[in-house]
């Protein structure tokens, strides 16, 4: 009785999971940005235009989450600073094209996860709130990182002068069934 009840326990489990609904993102509505303070006066905005990511969603929480930015994508409306952005000594797309997130856990709104950088693996925790309208799915989400803890650094005698190393990650995310 022990063992069928185990069983069934089990099989209970694995069908709730199963069970997740998945979402598609709409681009179109849907958005990675970030924030970074620039001359220690102003702040930089910026968006990656190319991302893709998946999202499983369930009795008002997250099941799933996972994520990849094009970095070639970054937009901050300066495309010489968007240029710099992309070379050797800052984000290196041609070595590190994408950046990438994995979902580890949701709890109480957070969302804990894995996020990549140049190679560079760190747990971050975004504050989330979801909203769920009919059989669209909106999710906002932030954190701040530094980005030096990912290898993100500008070799220049002025670098801390001019680009602050905490970048808050601003998402957007409106997904449909």
């Amino acid at each position: 009785m022990k063992k069928l009840f185990m069983i069934t326990t089990i099989f209970g489990a694995l069908n709730l999971a199963l069970f997740a609904t998945p979402y598609t993102l709409d681009m179109a509505k849907s958005k990675v940005g970030f924030e970074i303070s620039h001359l220690k006066l102003t702040k930089v905005e910026g968006n990656f235009s190319k991302f893709s990511g998946n999202i499983d969603y369930e009795n008002n929480a997250i099941k799933a989450l996972d994520g990849t930015i094009d970095v070639a994508s970054v937009d901050t409306a300066n495309q010489k600073r968007d240029d710099h952005l992309r070379a050797p000594d800052i984000f290196d797309v041609a070595k590190f094209p994408n950046m990438t997130f994995k979902m580890t856990k949701f709890e109480n709104g957070k969302i804990y996860g894995k996020l990549t950088i140049k190679d560079t693996t760190k747990e971050v925790i975004l504050d989330s709130q979801s909203k769920l309208n009919g059989k669209t799915l909106e999710i906002n989400a932030n954190t701040t990182i530094k980005r030096s803890d990912f290898g993100v650094v500008w070799e220049s005698s002025l670098k801390d002068s001019l680009v602050g190393d905490e970048v808050k990650l601003i998402l957007t995310l409106v997904a449909n069934q």
